[in-house]
């Protein structure tokens, strides 16, 4: 190819040059016609050779023109497969680099799950440094018999009353209580004593002895029920109770049960997981006479008036601008012949003094809490960092409950921050738990000191407390500044303290 571009290079500099005109050489001169002839003969075959050359080379020519062509595009091709190449060999070196950030953190959090649940949680005991025996044969031949040869330093000094019990009580790690509470039951006790006309000699000494019994029974209670008529009515029945008396029948309307009788069967089914078989052979036995169906129609009769109370008490929780506290735990639910994980949750309403518990099919999603709360107008709702409460406050996810602001519980937001610091040795997480276990304790005080509400107000609100709260938004505000991309959501919700 470069010696092509030679040749035509070469020919189209010789073409440019000038011409001049000079006197031809005759190389016919002298020559006869036949030789004439024949020399004519040959130059115009080599002039047809030359001419079939030329055309070939210009066919040669362009096929290698077409191909260079084409090798161009294929470059080209190439060069747009290779730029597409880096970007994503580029963009797997990002991914890469986060799947690696992750594995670590979650082999970091892996590692303290296994020392949470398979590392020695004794306390151990720092050993004492042994202090080097003296050499008491050497001390033998160096005393003389006089004062100034005779060596203390291996003595045994013995310590002092009040260091011995300092130090037996550091050793202690019994954690048993300073004091025991007596055993005894609420209210008054029953009293057995002893005849004193029966003793056969002199009495020592006098005192009870202590024994517990557990008795159960059944009881039932006749109200009489009087059917009388006034003047100009029609007759009616009516209890009209008697001194000393209750002064209303004591049972649940459409059922014979008592509030407490009701409340134990119930309690038995629910929370015990008593079958309805073992349930009516313990009634049984106690000498109640009494039908599977009619238990099981009491408790449904006593779940009518449970979802009254419950409306009830939803209104008195969910008032407008409440503030509550929101949680769920898991919970063992007996389904016919097996046992399932479900969960429950718990609504508190600290200002009312009012708490319920409900469960939707042991559901934890976050329906069951919207489905509860209605169209409540609620001030704030405080929770762990659990996900089903992210839509609180957000009007992307809620328009319901864009206006209510949303707390992170200060208990959960240590553990988060202990947890960080003990796997990834996180300065400033050491220092966000410090502070918040300083609040703890400053309330553990205030308990202890039997603080009023109003004097606990006030400490609250003092210059040591404002100081902690100052430093804690700081920390806030820096945290938010940096663009992590493992920072928790509930940052920015912390911020509300």
């Amino acid at each position: 190819m470069i010696d092509l571009q030679d040749i035509i290079t070469t020919k189209r500099e010789l073409l440019s040059r000038e011409t001049y005109s000079r006197s031809p050489i005759n190389y016919s001169a002298g020559m006869a016609e036949d030789q004439k002839e024949r020399y004519i003969q040959y130059f115009a075959e080599q002039n047809q050779d030359l001419r079939l050359t030329s055309d070939a080379m210009k066919l040669v020519l362009e096929d290698f023109m077409a191909q260079m062509k084409d090798l161009k595009d294929q470059v080209s091709s190439m060069e747009s497969k290779h730029a597409d190449l880096e970007n994503r060999l580029s963009e797997e070196h990002k991914l890469l680099k986060s799947a690696e950030r992750k594995i670590k953190s979650l082999q970091e959090r892996l590692d303290y799950a296994h020392q949470e649940r398979f590392g020695d949680r004794r306390q151990k005991i720092q050993s004492k440094a042994k202090t080097s025996d003296s050499d008491r044969w050497k001390e033998k031949d160096d005393y003389d018999g006089t004062d100034d040869t005779l060596r203390t330093d291996s003595v045994g000094h013995a310590p002092s009353q009040e260091v011995k019990e300092s130090s037996k009580k550091e050793r202690d790690l019994s954690n048993r209580p300073d004091g025991y509470k007596r055993m005894g039951v609420v209210g008054e006790a029953i009293e057995h004593p002893s005849d004193l006309t029966k003793f056969p000699g002199r009495i020592i000494e006098r005192r009870m002895v202590r024994v517990f019994s557990f008795r159960t029974f059944l009881m039932e209670e006749c109200f009489e029920m009087v059917h009388y008529a006034e003047p100009g009515k029609k007759p009616k029945w009516g209890y009209f109770p008697s001194e000393g008396h209750p002064e209303v029948v004591t049972n649940i309307e459409g059922t014979k049960a008592s509030p407490e009788f009701l409340q134990a069967i119930a309690y038995e089914v629910y929370v015990k997981n008593v079958t309805f078989g073992l349930l009516h052979q313990w009634l049984t036995d106690m000498g109640m006479t009494i039908s599977k169906n009619t238990l099981r129609n009491w408790l449904k009769k006593g779940k009518t008036y449970l979802d009254e109370l419950v409306c009830v008490l939803k209104s008195i929780a969910l008032e407008k601008d409440s503030i509550v506290n929101c949680d769920e735990t898991w919970c063992k639910v007996r389904k016919y012949d097996h046992y399932k994980k479900c969960y429950i949750w718990v609504l508190v309403n600290k200002a009312r003094k009012t708490a319920i518990f409900f469960y939707e099919n042991g559901s934890r999603g976050r329906d069951v809490l919207t489905d509860f709360l209605g169209d409540a107008e609620l001030k704030s709702i405080m929770s762990d960092g659990y996900n089903a409460y992210v839509f609180i406050g957000n009007e992307l996810k809620s328009g319901r409950f864009k206006d209510t602001v949303h707390q992170v519980c200060m208990s959960h937001a240590k553990n988060k921050f202990v947890k960080a610091s003990n796997q990834g040795s996180e300065p400033n997480a050491e220092r966000f738990s410090e502070i918040l276990k300083e609040f703890f304790m400053r309330d553990r005080k205030y308990d202890d000191a039997g603080l009023t509400p109003k004097e606990r107000f006030q400490e609250r609100q003092s210059l040591a407390t404002k100081e902690l709260l100052i430093e804690l938004r700081s920390l806030l505000d820096s945290e938010l500044t940096k663009d992590s991309e493992f920072r928790s959501q509930y940052y920015k919700k912390l911020s509300i303290i």
